[in-house]
Formats: structure tokens, sequence, C-alpha cells
């Protein structure tokens, strides 16, 4: 087992459950990582390739994440388990290890439209980012040298 897979198994077996489906059993699920493996994981949701991916972190988030895609290298890098808990934070409108003006401008970007960016480090040393789009329709995790 992949523990990133395992994490976005996770993720796809919520998903299911909130849209009431079933998931796809483990080995399919598997099976079409492969072919949306760099960026789009919008296959592996149901109940069609157009579906999209919002981490619920509590009762009501501050804004929507869109689709949520992350970049070959971030998912070979980092922890599936950090990687999932910064996207929760940076749902939640945690920022991570940004400075203060930084903060500030994701703060007002998230009242009044505007591209969301956080940043973490992993337990690893890994610095890596969060960066959600002004229209809100695409959030990407990626390693701070690929931007």
């Amino acid at each position: 087992m992949h523990p990133a897979k395992d994490v976005l198994y996770r993720v796809h077996q919520l998903q299911a459950q909130r849209r009431g489906r079933s998931a796809l059993p483990y080995d399919l699920f598997c099976a079409r990582l492969h072919e949306t493996y760099e960026t789009d994981m919008s296959r592996l949701l149901l109940p069609s390739a157009e579906a999209t991916l919002t981490v619920q972190v509590k009762q009501s988030t501050p804004f929507t994440l869109g689709l949520l895609c992350i970049t070959p290298e971030a998912l070979n890098t980092l922890p599936a388990d950090e990687l999932l808990k910064a996207v929760q934070r940076h749902a939640a409108g945690d920022w991570g290890t940004v400075n203060q003006n930084k903060w500030l401008e994701n703060d007002l970007a998230m009242r009044n439209g505007g591209r969301l960016f956080s940043a973490y480090e992993a337990s690893s040393g890994q610095k890596f980012w969060v960066v959600t789009a002004a229209d809100r329709k695409l959030t990407t995790v990626l390693l701070p040298e690929q931007y």
C-alpha cells in the first residue's frame, strides 16, 4: 500500500459517502490513479469526471477549494497525512508559515476574491505550498521550486 494513495482513497470514500454513492473498490481506484497522477484528480471522484473535491474541515469553510490538484513531485515527497492536514488547514483559513502581510492579504482575498496562498513545512523539512485560484475553481499543492 502507498500512503498517498491511501489518503486519496479516504478522500474518495468521503466524497462518495457525501454523494450517497458507493466508493470505487480500492484496486479500481488505484488503477485509475495513474491516469490522473499529474494533477487532475477529478476522475477519481464520483459520480463523473466533472466532480470536484471539497475538503470540509468544519461546519462551514470560508471558501471552496474547487478541483484539488497535486504535482507528482509533491505527491512523492510529502507524507500523505501531512499533505491532507495542510489542505485542511488551508481550507479553514490557516495560511501556515506565511508572513503577517501575506496572511492579511489572504484574509482580504478570502472575503473579496483573489488568489489564496499558504506555505507549510513537512516534518522532513520540505517546504510546500497550497494555492487556490481567485475563481475558487482550482487548488494546487506544489513544491516551491515548481512555481
